[in-house]
């Protein structure tokens, strides 16, 4: 920001009561121009504080998001690798059930003929 300074010329010609008020004038024009700065660089200021809190904002809104994705990602994938596993298991505890509907089978018309076998002992 370019400040203009202007500098106090004085008129000899005038009497000194009249130098005093063309003095005490310019302080007053100068001062009121360095209130506008000073008012204008706090109007500045505000707007960049606010602005950068707007840019805060947005970039942590979209930090957010990107993490949330990133994880539902993870999810995903996660998901797909563990899909074969749990496959593979339900299979083998389906194998294993027939196994052990096979054995019971088997072991049913044994434990039959043994009940048999004892039942023709005692009689």
């Amino acid at each position: 920001m370019y400040i203009k300074t202007s500098y106090i010329k004085m008129d000899t010609t005038k009497p000194n009561g009249a130098k005093e008020t063309e003095i005490l004038n310019e302080i007053r024009a100068s001062e009121k121009k360095a209130d506008e700065i000073t008012e204008q660089a706090g109007k500045t200021r505000e707007d960049i504080l606010q602005k950068a809190e707007r840019d805060s904002s947005e970039l942590l809104a979209a930090k957010k998001e990107e993490i949330r994705k990133a994880q539902e990602k993870k999810l995903v994938d996660f998901k797909g690798k563990i899909e074969p596993l749990r496959n593979k298991k339900l299979e083998e505890g389906k194998n294993e059930v027939k196994q052990l509907k096979a054995k019971a089978q088997k072991n049913t018309s044994k434990a039959v003929e043994f009940v048999v076998k004892k039942l023709e002992e005692e009689i």
